[in-house]
């Protein structure tokens, strides 16, 4: 139980490295979007998925948070964990993670807000279930 206050903050931070940079590289894509076509307003939340190319980052986003908690998985593995540990982090880290997003994007509108902490949580709570899956398979 002790190692969780290790690995929390650490999964922490590393998810929230791995999200600003697919969120660097989404808005990066907005721009190269916005220069080949021209800064037209988009109005449709079909063309912004596009336009921030959204779908890819937040798959790329999954893979990112799997590979780095299946990689603590494996080095702070101990055969006294249970799946309540497994919850927990998973748990824990998702929702700091997401607070810390919704924070970090005050300024924004609500809708902004809750859409960045939405996508960060689904992924990372997607990537990292099945990278403790993954982990319990191979061990």
């Amino acid at each position: 139980m002790e190692i969780l206050f290790l690995i929390i903050p650490l999964g922490v931070f590393f998810s929230l490295i791995a999200f600003s940079l697919f969120e660097f590289r989404a808005i990066k894509a907005n721009k190269q979007a916005a220069f080949v076509s021209g800064e037209i307003p988009q109005y449709s939340i079909n063309d912004k998925f596009k336009r921030y190319d959204t779908m890819n980052n937040t798959g790329l986003f999954a893979i990112a948070v799997y590979v780095l908690t299946l990689i603590m998985a494996l080095i702070f593995h101990s055969d006294t964990y249970g799946l309540i540990h497994v919850l927990l982090y998973i748990f824990c880290t998702t929702f700091i993670g997401s607070a810390i997003i919704f924070v970090i994007k005050i300024k924004r509108s609500v809708l902004v807000k809750v859409f960045a902490a939405f996508l960060y949580g689904v992924a990372h709570m997607i990537g990292s279930a099945l990278a403790f899956l993954t982990s319990y398979l191979i061990a």
